[in-house]
């Protein structure tokens, strides 16, 4: 249950760090943003920076920032080298991979799934839920 409780957490923090000013990140973070002006990108693990990159090609391609969020999500989730999350990730203690998500839009609407089997993009699902 402690990862779930972490899980969200994670999700929450996630979220707040879209809404937190550039200026405020140390000078060393890293975006795919290269001013201080407009989105910026932020992902908290190593295997982000590939989906910041998915993420922002959204963004620079006039997508909104939910797009941006489901599509940069949609990479960790396939890489079946990331065991924490997605097609990769490790199983329960049934031995079944079950995958959670949740997503929010600027409105404060939400949509979340849990232990979904044989579903590639669970954070697609959650959008449909929201939707």
């Amino acid at each position: 249950m402690s990862s779930r409780r972490k899980f969200i957490r994670n999700v929450a923090l996630s979220s707040a760090a879209f809404t937190v000013p550039v200026k405020s990140f140390p000078k060393n973070f890293r975006s795919f943003n290269a001013d201080d002006s407009g989105p910026v990108v932020v992902s908290t693990w190593n295997f982000g920076q590939k989906a910041n990159e998915a993420a922002w090609n959204v963004l620079q391609s006039g997508g909104s920032g939910l797009d941006a969020i489901e599509a940069g999500i949609h990479v960790p989730e396939a890489d079946p080298a990331v065991t924490s999350v997605g097609y990769g990730g490790y199983p329960d203690r049934d031995g079944i991979v079950t995958l959670d998500a949740c997503i929010m839009d600027d409105k404060g609407n939400a949509g979340s799934v849990c232990a979904m089997e044989d579903i590639m993009h669970p954070i697609t699902v959650a959008r449909m839920v929201m939707e």
